[in-house]
């Protein structure tokens, strides 16, 4: 009787071969994943947004910052003027250039006193990827575009709880912004959602006064500050009253905002 080495069968050969693939794709995704998570670099404070890739910051490219939608609620926002402001915020957010990947936002409406302090309004976003954004390595660009339809909902949501708030008897613009600014160091750019009529003890604009007054500058140095607020993008809701100039910034918000962009999304 004769012995030999008996030759696999073809079926076992696919089999094996099959497994091994699997297997390495398997280390490759995870690896990539795992390497993709890693080099995203996370806020110490209130964290949650990514704020840019390692290379991108050894390399000095500018990374996603923290907007503020700051909504002026001591005047009713009819419902005519709430759906044309989140139709607008909705063209903002998909601008990317405007609005990047991974931009921290939060929600913010003018405090009903102008010695208290702002609050949030819901929680901070880290504003998502479009669909047509999604890797189609590992992402559906369907599911992508149906996650980031949520998040406006949601913003839309949090808008319209502002925009019913009670009138208040002051509208403490510049203080809000200052005092955000102080507490969040890495906002970049304010979304304001107002008439930009300040009334509050700091000035007024029903004053007739056309200079900013000495402790008012006090504060727009808060926010316009080296290395602070770059940008200011307004929703601008004209009230018909003759107090409110068709044009902005006026002379004195343009002073106040100095070495700030600033442009109308209307």
């Amino acid at each position: 009787m004769t012995t030999g080495n008996k030759t696999p069968h073809p079926l076992m050969v696919v089999f094996y071969v099959l497994l091994i693939l699997g297997a390495v794709a398997v280390v490759v995704f995870f690896g990539y994943r795992l390497n993709h998570a890693d080099q995203l670099r996370v806020r110490q404070a209130n964290g949650y947004c990514p704020t840019g890739t390692r290379a991108q910051v050894r390399e000095g490219i500018e990374i996603p910052g923290h907007t503020v939608i700051l909504v002026d609620t001591s005047n009713r926002i009819s419902e005519e003027d709430g759906a044309r402001a989140f139709a607008r915020i909705e063209e903002w957010t998909r601008d990317t250039l405007r609005a990047p990947f991974l931009q921290k936002l939060s929600i913010y409406g003018l405090p009903e006193s102008e010695h208290e302090a702002p609050r949030q309004s819901g929680r901070s976003w880290c504003i998502p990827k479009q669909g047509e954004m999604a890797d189609v390595l590992y992402e559906n660009p369907r599911v992508v575009e149906i996650e980031f339809a949520t998040f406006l909902n949601r913003l839309r949501g949090v808008l319209d709880e502002l925009r019913d708030r009670e009138e208040a008897d002051v509208s403490p613009i510049v203080e809000t912004m200052a005092s955000l600014v102080e507490r969040n160091e890495d906002i970049d750019s304010f979304l304001l959602v107002s008439d930009m009529l300040q009334n509050s003890s700091l000035w007024s604009e029903y004053s007739g006064e056309t200079a900013v007054p000495l402790e008012g500058m006090g504060e727009c140095g808060r926010i316009s500050g080296p290395g602070r607020v770059r940008d200011v993008f307004l929703f601008y809701i004209d009230r018909n009253i003759a107090v409110q100039s068709n044009d902005w910034p006026t002379d004195r918000w343009r002073t106040c905002l100095e070495g700030i962009r600033t442009r109308t999304i209307n």
